[in-house]
């Protein structure tokens, strides 16, 4: 199960940083040399049985031993606690079980979308077409009635192994089980491609950990980035 853990931790900060990985076998590690740089200079992530450090290259001596412990202090404090300067808590989640809603009912809700729904995206968000329509966002799902585009899903970082969940929906349209459909049909889209969905969110984001339950994603990591 840890090993599985590690896997899924380690395309997660891939996918969301873009950043290359070894395999998370040691419980610290190094960017490696050829990765992009991301702004953190530790990623702090706790799974099943065990605490990973995962370090910018340029983190060296006693600046490790700062970082490490302005991590340990947030993550062992309850979620909704004020957080330390530069400390980011996030949860990271795995589709790992059955959705409170079934797929044919997601469908009778949500629906793919495509170029022909061009304009309807842009009257959701201004000037947000060019961006949701890339194939690097796909797949690309929405709710749609006679008003207009409430909630769209889409690949908000996508790897040729992983895709990470974004999901927006118009404050009027909330708590009407339109982001679960949405989500769903994101889920088995991208199932259908055969890579890895994953759903991640900061960990005082109650409404959006509610979401990722309700379509089925458990948590495998609780993690800290440190700048």
């Amino acid at each position: 199960m840890e090993s599985k853990e590690r896997e899924l931790l380690r395309l997660h900060i891939e996918a969301v940083w873009g950043v290359l990985l070894p395999p998370l076998v040691h419980n610290e590690c190094e960017l490696l040399p050829t990765s992009n740089r991301p702004i953190w200079r530790l990623y702090v992530a706790d799974i099943a049985a065990a605490r990973i450090y995962i370090w910018h290259p340029d983190v060296v001596g006693g600046e490790r031993e700062a970082l490490r412990s302005r991590a340990s202090a947030v993550l062992a404090s309850p979620p909704a606690s004020a957080s330390l300067v530069g400390v980011k808590r996030e949860v990271a989640l795995a589709f790992t079980a059955s959705p409170a809603l079934e797929l044919n009912a997601a469908h009778g809700i949500a629906r793919p979308l495509s170029v022909q729904d061009q304009a309807l995206i842009e009257r959701f968000e201004s000037g947000s077409s060019s961006y949701m329509l890339h194939p690097a966002k796909r797949p690309l799902i929405g709710v749609v009635d006679s008003s207009g585009l409430l909630c769209i899903a889409h690949s908000s970082r996508r790897t040729d192994v992983a895709c990470e969940l974004g999901i927006e929906t118009l404050p009027s349209a909330r708590r009407k089980g339109y982001a679960l459909a949405a989500t769903i049909l994101w889920t088995h889209a991208v199932l259908q491609e055969g890579l890895v969905p994953i759903y991640s969110t900061f960990a005082e984001n109650t409404p959006s950990l509610n979401l990722a339950a309700e379509a089925g994603y458990r948590a495998f990591v609780h993690g800290a980035t440190v700048v």
